[in-house]
């Protein structure tokens, strides 16, 4: 198992063609425990990366590009089986319009993927992948304490169930504020797009078992989503459940007695809002709270801005806002 595990993170890595990077290594002596592939504006990405800043935790890391396909690359797309073969859920068979792996399934082809050397464990769920980094180090410094974890996590189910890929690539409803580059986007075209890579990639693979699986599942989750996702009536409702989450923040931010959430020190929960809301922002969609005067939820946003840890792993992360 760890020859396999060896190989597949050495032909991934080479894949790439670009050199590997320590991060947070400045007083490590010894290779880092972690590896992890990864991309600058993966949203899913950002939160391990935020993570393992706070957790001041070193790691190897791959950079993959999103847009041209790079987490797709077969060797690549084995490493993530592997972790999804361990993960006990089945491979995506449609899209739920959310990151969540627990409601769609394991995806074979995306990002952020975690090499844990010491168990030889290859984690592909970023929620899953925070959860068990947060076990690393000082347990008083835990972003999940006990005796907070249960409120913790009910804001960490309502943030994974975010519906980031129809924001990201749809069109909004009313007047479209996108950055200039995605202005226009229908998300139709870009899942459609990720459909022919996969097919492209199926043609390439006959009779390669564990990629012909995932490509298909890859094929058939883009599919649904370029069929489903992108009418204005599921972006009405996409945007309409990103509102109700926000004003349910600000409900909770106005009812608190502590500088975070649930306490003086920031938690997961925090730390995941903060990035959700910074892509939010970065979408032009901070009218979703600016025009319903959720002034909680704002200052908030301004709080977790500051936090070294994001400001680290994406608002000075080259091409994490784009």
């Amino acid at each position: 198992m760890a020859l396999s595990l060896k190989a597949a993170v050495a032909a991934s890595s080479q894949a790439l063609g670009e050199p590997s990077e320590i991060v947070g290594g400045e007083s490590a002596t010894t290779a880092p425990r972690f590896e992890l592939f990864h991309a600058a504006n993966s949203i899913c990405s950002q939160k391990v990366r935020t993570v393992l800043a706070h957790k001041r935790i070193p790691y190897v890391s791959h950079q993959m590009n999103i847009f041209t396909g790079e987490t797709y690359l077969p060797d690549h797309v084995r490493l993530r089986m592997l972790g999804c073969g361990a993960l006990g859920l089945p491979l995506v068979s449609g899209h739920s319009g959310s990151t969540s792996v627990a409601g769609g399934g394991c995806d074979p082809a995306v990002v952020p993927t975690l090499v844990d050397w010491e168990t030889g464990r290859v984690l592909v769920d970023s929620r899953r992948i925070c959860d068990m980094l947060d076990q690393v180090g000082d347990p008083a410094e835990r972003l999940r304490p006990p005796g907070l974890d249960a409120g913790i996590d009910s804001e960490l189910a309502v943030i994974d169930d975010l519906p980031n890929y129809q924001m990201l690539a749809g069109r909004p409803p009313g007047e479209d504020r996108r950055p200039a580059h995605r202005r226009g986007s229908n998300g139709v075209d870009f899942a459609r797009q990720k459909v022919k890579r996969c097919d492209d990639y199926l043609a390439r693979s006959e009779g390669d078992e564990t990629l012909t699986l995932a490509y298909r599942a890859k094929r058939a989750k883009e599919l649904d989503a370029a069929e489903r996702l992108f009418s204005p009536t599921a972006m009405q409702d996409a945007y309409a459940r990103v509102g109700a989450a926000c004003r349910a923040l600000d409900e909770t931010l106005s009812a608190r007695r502590t500088r975070w959430l649930f306490s003086d020190r920031p938690s997961m929960a925090d730390l995941f809002w903060g990035l959700e809301l910074i892509r939010i922002k970065n979408m032009a969609a901070a009218s979703i709270w600016e025009d319903a005067g959720l002034h909680g939820v704002q200052a908030f946003l301004e709080q977790a801005e500051q936090l070294p840890s994001i400001r680290a792993a994406v608002l000075d992360w080259p091409g994490a806002i784009y």
